[in-house]
């Protein structure tokens, strides 16, 4: 299967205070800024439509957006994807068919 990636996109996780911990205000709630891990990454970006959609929406999940790129170890689903202007949520990680060769991010819009 060939995949297209021809979209560029950063890896954003939540920015670490001098402790590797994440950083946080004085009444402990997180800060909300985030800093670039791994910048201009190639991938595909895919709206999710027909039958998977459906799937996403019989368990809860609001997924729109896929994005499919090689295999990074360092990223969960505790980040961010900025594609362009936009922030996008990662719903899920996926280590497709546990090879480490690709990964596979199911996403949705930060408001």
């Amino acid at each position: 299967m060939i995949i297209d990636r021809r979209n560029k996109i950063d890896f954003l996780r939540v920015k670490l205070g001098t402790n590797g911990k994440p950083e946080c205000d004085e009444y402990g709630e997180l800060t909300g800024e985030y800093e670039v891990i791994k910048s201009g990454i190639w991938s595909s970006k895919d709206q999710i439509l027909g039958n998977e959609y459906f799937s996403a929406l019989t368990i809860g999940s609001t997924v729109e957006v896929k994005f499919n790129t090689r295999y990074m170890p360092e990223i969960d689903d505790t980040m961010r994807i900025r594609h362009g202007t936009k922030l996008y949520e990662i719903l899920s990680a996926i280590d497709v068919k546990s090879m480490h060769r690709e990964l596979l991010c199911y996403c949705r819009a930060v408001k």
